[in-house]
């Protein structure tokens, strides 16, 4: 079920320091009809003592990961793309064809295309069985030399090759860089995209964490892959949001091969430290202060926005018998129960008609807060409390934490 490993991903370093342990939790996608999500897994959050690269210790299967329904997607932030087109066109202005890699390349392909460029966008050459629905997971097994190497033979190469938010779910980062500089012209561009994990570190905020992320990157650690694939780094774009930060990496491969692992020891990094040794005394606070608000019948709390944030975090925190309703109003999931939880998914009529919560946790995206609240206006004017899950936000139920 896990590609178990006792070496980094960046550097081959052997594991030596401590490990933040989440102990054994359902896969977040493992929605079903019946409320009993047996597919779970061993957590272990490691991070490299030579590099620093912050990843799971186990990489879950890909097999373990495929969906059971149809409707699991993801989205990825879109509100910079216009501004990195800009810096991409002008680090190589002479463009002509780009290619996308992954499922979120469409909205940056669109963009190019819009400049008189010829793209092309990769497929994902998995098909569905019954009951198992391919995505992320073989997405990110889909970049690798094989394969790239055909597609390579089959289309030519490309001025501009985009991978945005697969890099960080693959087990092998090195390998997968390397295999894409078979999709890249001599002078090609190749863009790497991914979250940064400072904000959530800093704010010691556990729900970021996923089965399906096997790296935690920041800006010193991107570096090092990049380096060590054997590409030389012509911008590094940083581009801010609420909760977290984009990474794009810009890239140009080398003739010369990686540099391999590094002799240099850098030792733990104080950020992981903090955030390891905060897991169970936040955790202890966070049930504590959520058990008296439950009340004594368990049935004063609402968790809004059912997305893999929250299922984690209930099941990190051990909550699940403090959440009297799942929320969400996507028709998708509704009737489903999430992984870990032992109540199925009620859209928000459900929670406008309970006059028992007082109580609203919200796990959804900063920018629609405003128009949640305002459709949940009743239950404002009755007294209910909205809270953030994230650490992050100003609204946060941890702001007033006691650790």
């Amino acid at each position: 079920m896990c590609l178990r490993s006792s070496r980094c991903r960046i550097c081959a370093h052997e594991f030596r320091s401590p490990a933040l342990a989440l102990g054994h939790l359902p896969v977040c996608n493992r929605f079903t009809s019946f409320g009993d999500a047996k597919a779970e897994l061993e957590l272990d959050v490691v991070e490299c003592s030579a590099c620093q690269l912050i990843q799971l210790r186990n990489v879950p299967s890909v097999d373990t990961l495929i969906p059971t329904v149809p409707w699991i997607r993801y989205r990825e932030p879109e509100g910079h793309l216009d501004a990195l087109v800009h810096q991409i066109l002008t680090l190589h202005p002479n463009a002509r064809t780009a290619c996308g890699t992954g499922p979120f390349e469409e909205p940056l392909l669109s963009r190019l295309a819009e400049h008189s460029l010829d793209t092309h966008a990769l497929g994902l050459d998995v098909a569905p069985i019954e009951g198992r629905y391919p995505y992320l997971e073989s997405w990110q097994a889909s970049i690798n030399a094989p394969r790239l190497a055909k597609i390579g033979a089959r289309y030519g190469t490309f001025d501009i090759v985009s991978c945005r938010y697969i890099l960080e779910h693959s087990p092998e980062p090195v390998i997968a860089l390397v295999a894409l500089k078979q999709l890249l012209n001599p002078r090609g561009l190749l863009l790497i995209e991914v979250p940064d994990s400072s904000k959530f570190l800093a704010a010691r905020d556990y729900c970021w964490l996923w089965e399906e992320h096997s790296s935690y990157f920041v800006e010193d650690t991107l570096r090092r892959l990049v380096d060590t694939a054997g590409y030389n780094m012509c911008a590094l774009l940083r581009y801010p949001g609420v909760l977290e930060d984009a990474l794009v990496a810009v890239l140009q491969a080398r003739d010369s091969p990686g540099s391999g692992r590094s002799s240099a020891i850098l030792g733990s990094s104080s950020l992981f430290q903090a955030y390891r040794e905060a897991f169970i005394p936040t955790r202890k606070v966070f049930r504590e202060k959520l058990t008296k608000a439950a009340g004594p019948a368990r049935d004063r709390i609402a968790l809004f926005g059912i997305g893999h944030h929250a299922i984690m975090l209930v099941n990190a925190f051990a909550l699940t018998d403090l959440i009297a309703l799942a929320v969400d109003d996507d028709p998708d999931k509704a009737g489903f129960f999430p992984p870990g939880f032992h109540i199925p998914v009620v859209s928000s009529e459900f929670l406008l008609a309970d006059e028992h919560i007082g109580l609203c946790l919200f796990a959804i995206a900063p920018h629609i807060e405003s128009k949640v609240l305002d459709k949940l206006s009743p239950l404002a004017a009755r007294g209910v409390e909205f809270r953030s899950i994230y650490a992050a936000r100003d609204n946060s139920i941890m702001k007033d934490r006691a650790l």
